[in-house]
């Protein structure tokens, strides 16, 4: 029945029905020929989803989704996942996959340099030789993430270690700001006058629950009393952990302090920074990310030891497996975040881009004063970082003891297995 059989019922007028049926299957036969040639658009359908991996969570998570989104807005043919993972578990997780060929991620994050060479050696990570420009990035940051002569990795955000403490604790009780000590007795002087402090339980706070901030705090007394050489040296394995001036920087100069009540009890590195920030603790060797979980992080002062002429900067890496479904897409997402991502990804705070085209201006007030801090300061890299490996799990492992039993024998036995550790890490590379 034609349309206007259905207008006016009472008169029933037909006009032409087979014509008609044959017209419509025209129609529809033209629409799929046509469904065939272009396909169904449908921009959902469309989407590839990549998967980003990286330590993040808490704050550090929320500063980082603001770079998601603003990649999702330029690439709507793309969406994205984020997981967390420690580089630790992140190492397992792709070791298990990469042994038959297969990643559950396509672009991580790791602080392991060493990591991202080790597997490219071995065929897993995608070469980026072709994907970045090293002139974009800070001097040498894209260096320790090549191998013969090719890329596979991108410098990320990083931070400073240093030690800390929070300014209006110290305006409070009358202390002296530790910017103008002049030398070391000054800053004992300094610590002794914290320890005065009701509600103090350590001068200096101890973030070791898990192991590395106490190479945080070896590494800047080793800097300060040894000098930026003598960190060189121990990291690239050309001086040994058992000479007498390595010895002589930890037994004069830290052990007193482990043995005297200086140091607190040592505890997870989150929990020693909110007690620091409580009053807890007058000084804490943390990290210039530190401001993401202090409120106000102005309040939060940056400050070297007397003398100390290098900084720690640190930073994360971004790397691609081989074995990503979308290779394309991954090296656009890869290239935004090792580049313009980072330029957002600084305005939540805490962070330090590599990538050399982001001004200072851009970055928030309390990462404006590390680098009023470390000016004309000598950088040296992370490291147990750097070295990775049996001398990170070594070190990591070793320092608790010498928190928990400060005495010349334990220090004699670390730095014992720290050289051993050096050695068979280095024998590898």
């Amino acid at each position: 029945m034609s349309y206007a059989g259905r207008r006016n019922p009472g008169k029933m007028i037909f006009t032409g029905g087979r014509a008609m049926k044959s017209h419509h299957i025209s129609l529809l036969l033209l629409a799929l020929a046509l469904l065939a040639i272009f396909g169904v658009h449908d921009s959902e359908a469309e989407q590839v989803t990549l998967v980003i991996m990286a330590p993040w969570a808490a704050e550090e998570l929320e500063g980082f989704k603001p770079v998601m989104e603003a990649f999702e807005a330029q690439n709507p043919d793309i969406k994205l996942e984020y997981r967390s993972g420690k580089p630790e578990d992140t190492s397992t997780i792709l070791a298990n996959q990469f042994a038959i060929g297969k990643t559950p991620v396509d672009v991580v994050d790791t602080p392991w340099q060493w990591y991202i060479l080790e597997q490219a050696k071995k065929g897993h990570i995608m070469d980026v030789t072709d994907v970045i420009d090293p002139q974009d990035f800070l001097p040498g940051a894209i260096d320790r993430v090549m191998a013969d002569g090719k890329i596979y990795g991108a410098s990320s955000l990083g931070g400073v270690t240093t030690p800390e403490y929070r300014k209006s604790f110290f305006q409070e009780h009358g202390l002296k700001d530790p910017k103008v000590l002049k030398d070391w007795d000054e800053f004992i002087a300094l610590l002794d006058e914290i320890k005065k402090v009701p509600g103090v339980k350590g001068p200096i706070g101890s973030g070791g629950g898990i192991g590395w901030p106490f190479t945080s705090v070896v590494e800047n007394w080793i800097i300060t009393f040894g000098g930026p050489a003598m960190h060189k040296g121990l990291t690239e394995g050309t001086i040994s952990w058992q000479s007498p001036e390595v010895k002589a920087v930890l037994k004069d100069k830290l052990l007193p302090l482990l043995q005297n009540g200086y140091f607190g009890e040592p505890d997870e590195f989150e929990a020693v920074l909110q007690a620091m920030w409580k009053g807890n603790h007058g000084v804490y060797v943390g990290d210039s990310t530190d401001s993401m979980s202090i409120s106000p992080a102005e309040d939060r002062g940056i400050f070297l030891f007397p003398g100390q002429e290098g900084v720690v900067f640190w930073h994360d890496y971004w790397f691609m497996p081989k074995y990503t479904k979308h290779p394309e897409e991954a090296k656009r997402l890869f290239k935004f975040l090792a580049t313009e991502g980072q330029a957002i990804q600084i305005k939540a705070g805490g962070r330090v881009s590599t990538y050399a085209k982001v001004p200072p201006e851009d970055y928030p007030a309390p990462e404006r004063e590390v680098f009023q801090a470390i000016e004309g300061k000598t950088v040296l890299p992370d490291m147990d970082d750097s070295l990775g490996g049996k001398f990170q799990a070594t070190i990591w492992d070793q320092l608790g003891l010498l928190w928990a039993n400060p005495t010349e024998d334990t220090l004699d036995a670390i730095l014992a297995e720290l050289d051993k550790a050096t050695e068979e890490t280095l024998a590898k590379k």
